[in-house]
């Protein structure tokens, strides 16, 4: 990972970004995507293509890529993910609401990339340690 230099170990929460020259870099977590690009660690790179891991296609070891625009992300703050941001994708909010409700993440909240960027720029989603 180029924010957290993690290795990405479980899939269902990777992300990735792709720069403006054809490079893909993977995210073990989709909190430290949006934290690199707000600003919060090393200098950020301009990319032209975010994906984030689907949460029900995927597993810890085969990724099925949802455009990152396009996602629905779900955060409670009791969903375990590499960095203990509580952020996962899904391909529908009916999905990332049932997951929720199978998971027992009361009060779980459900956010698009343009707002999870936009708290990304106010605070870090990674916890501090």
């Amino acid at each position: 990972c180029p924010y957290c230099s993690m290795p990405v170990i479980d899939g269902r929460f990777a992300a990735q970004g792709v720069t403006e020259g054809g490079r893909a870099l993977s995210y073990d977590a989709i909190e430290c995507l949006l934290d690199h690009l707000a600003g919060h660690g090393p200098p950020a790179p301009t990319l032209r293509e975010t994906w984030l891991a689907d949460r029900v296609a995927s597993g810890r070891d085969a990724v099925a890529w949802l455009a990152a625009e396009e996602a629905t992300l779900l955060h409670h703050p009791r969903l375990r993910t590499p960095m203990g941001g509580g952020l996962a994708a899904f391909a529908s909010q009916d999905e990332a609401l049932a997951f929720a409700e199978a998971n027992r993440l009361t009060d779980a909240e459900t956010l698009r990339w343009a707002e999870a960027r936009e708290r990304a720029a106010e605070r870090p989603w990674v916890p501090p340690y």
